[in-house]
């Protein structure tokens, strides 16, 4: 089968046996939604002790999902019951409409597996890595259809976190990205496309707060207490509602700017001056929400109506933390 006709085949094969290839905590996350959603699923693992570990965190994690409303508990039991757990990796890959990979980062393992699928299963089949960081086009260059492969990077907890992070490869056919999207957009996920580059967007944000927070310990200006209390009880509670970038169209990005000219002078470090890129939308005049256009374009925007979206995100956050 050409790429032309395997594209044409992506497109129109119905997915209804899933397998996931390992059963670490990412691994039972994702194999719980795919079953919540309706699929038929078969987890596989190297060992029969992994998988008795699997079987009880999917059936906690249902049981608290019950308890907080999301699921009833027919829903919970049905899913729990749609998923097949195995030691036959070949069995499970070869009846598979569907496959994600969620092995340790291992560049080696994670290539010999997909050859492995590759050889296994039918050439329309997608074949998904759950990897955080590695490039799909080298794990794929040694498959005979690198065009069905994608990264598709789950966060934790995979079950109750929308994110996914769609990465294609150099060969990776756009039917691929495409099915893979609308899959997880009826999943009620919320998946984003990412280049293929080392980090993706996640866990290079994640990782410069990370980098921040460990300056601060370094400085002792911060414990690590302190500094997860600043986050949780600070800007964590709006982030559900409003991303960063839209946070400082909001604030205005000319304060945003003297912000990092104060604190470039103060520590006498040019490394917190805002970057270039706000300072040039300050020079061009677009300052966020109160000039109609920041990094986002705002027609007829009324900044009150931004921060009611956020405080309510807020007021729902603290009624749920004090409920516990």
């Amino acid at each position: 089968m050409n790429q032309q006709d395997s594209q044409a085949a992506i497109k129109n094969k119905n997915i209804q046996q899933v397998t996931i290839l390992g059963q670490g905590v990412m691994g039972v996350d994702i194999a719980l939604t795919f079953a919540i959603a309706g699929y038929d699923v078969t987890a596989v693992d190297l060992f029969e002790t992994q998988l008795v570990k699997a079987a009880k965190r999917a059936e906690a994690n249902c049981m608290q999902m019950v308890a907080g409303g999301l699921l009833d508990k027919e829903q919970a039991q049905s899913a729990l019951q749609r998923i097949n757990r195995s030691m036959d990796w070949d069995a499970a890959i070869s009846k598979a409409d569907f496959i994600m990979e969620v092995i340790p980062e291992d560049m080696a393992q994670k290539k010999a597996l997909f050859t492995r699928c590759d050889k296994l299963c039918a050439p329309e089949v997608i074949i998904a890595s759950n990897t955080s960081s590695m490039s799909i086009t080298r794990i794929a260059e040694q498959m005979k259809y690198p065009q069905r492969a994608i990264t598709a990077h789950w966060t934790i907890p995979g079950h109750l976190s929308p994110l996914v992070e769609l990465v294609s490869g150099v060969q990776t056919a756009k039917a691929t990205e495409e099915k893979a999207m609308t899959l997880f957009q009826e999943m009620g996920k919320h998946p984003v496309i990412c280049k293929d580059t080392p980090g993706f967007i996640h866990n290079i944000l994640q990782g410069a707060l990370i980098g921040a927070a460990m300056g601060l310990m370094d400085a002792e200006i911060a414990t690590a207490e302190e500094i997860d209390n600043v986050v949780k009880n600070g800007f964590g509670l709006r982030l559900p509602s409003v991303g960063p970038i839209q946070f400082m169209d909001m604030v205005g990005l000319d304060s945003i700017a003297n912000v990092g000219e104060y604190l470039a002078e103060a520590f006498d470090d040019p490394n917190y001056r805002s970057h270039q890129r706000i300072r040039d939308k300050v020079q061009q005049g677009d300052l966020g929400v109160k000039t109609g256009k920041g990094f986002f374009e705002y027609q007829h925007a009324d900044s009150n109506k931004f921060w009611e979206k956020v405080n309510d995100g807020i007021i729902r956050t603290l009624k749920a933390n004090k409920r516990n």
